[in-house]
């Protein structure tokens, strides 16, 4: 398969979820030559599951799996608030099938056989849409505090509000899945490089930080919310 030029891939994480080993096999090469990181499930519910846990950019969905078909798997991730785009695999070319697809919520099609080339040009074009959608909710404000993620500027009544690299880090990935939850380790990974971390409270800490700058209550905070058991949540504050 031939690697496109690839501007949002980066660090992002694409889920596969499809049962055929064969084909997750290349399309993992596929994507990891073009720079993205790839995430597998060899059926629905586990992709269920993994989607849900782990947050991808992307989610590449086969039609037709045991256990939990991607047409299922698409309905519940949008029942949950999921906004990830979903690019959706099959072998049928069926015009009502590919209906019902995008009906359940799936961004784009693509039928099986297909040329690398045009799964990559599928890809970044999901993720290029995503991350413009994105870049029109990059204001967040906390009462007397503005942060302008695109700009990485804040500002606390008026005056500039000093934050680090690192507090603007946390802010875009939590505000990258508002209003739900991430957890400690997703956060490491996207905000220090870590899959692990020896001490996880690093997160706790900085986030505990964080909250003082922008006049959230720790023990009782509005924006920034602690869920047991999931990780860290950022909601209220979208522009």
């Amino acid at each position: 398969m031939t690697e496109l030029s690839q501007p949002t891939a980066g660090t992002a994480r694409v889920l596969v979820v499809d049962d055929d080993a064969v084909m997750r096999a290349s399309i993992r090469l596929c994507l990891e030559t073009a720079g993205y990181r790839v995430l597998e499930a060899a059926d629905g519910k586990e992709g269920l599951e993994l989607a849900q846990k782990e947050k991808p950019a992307l989610v590449i969905l086969d039609v037709i799996m045991p256990v939990m078909g991607g047409i299922e798997v698409a309905s519940e991730l949008r029942a949950h608030g999921s906004v990830t785009p979903i690019l959706m695999l099959t072998t049928r070319q069926e015009v009502p099938q590919r209906v019902s697809g995008l009906m359940a919520g799936a961004d784009d099609y693509l039928g099986k056989p297909f040329d690398g080339r045009e799964l990559l040009a599928r890809v970044h074009a999901l993720l290029r849409r995503q991350a413009k959608q994105t870049q029109r909710q990059c204001v967040l404000r906390f009462d007397q505090v503005t942060v302008d993620l695109e700009h990485k500027t804040a500002q606390r009544g008026g005056g500039p509000l000093p934050l680090t690299q690192t507090e603007f880090a946390l802010l875009e990935m939590l505000a990258s899945h508002m209003d739900s939850p991430v957890s400690r380790d997703l956060i490491l990974d996207a905000v220090w490089g870590y899959t692990y971390f020896p001490n996880t409270r690093t997160v706790d800490t900085h986030i505990w930080r964080l909250r003082k700058k922008i006049g959230d209550n720790g023990e009782n905070p509005r924006w920034i919310k602690k869920v047991h058991g999931e990780g860290y949540l950022l909601t209220g504050c979208r522009d």
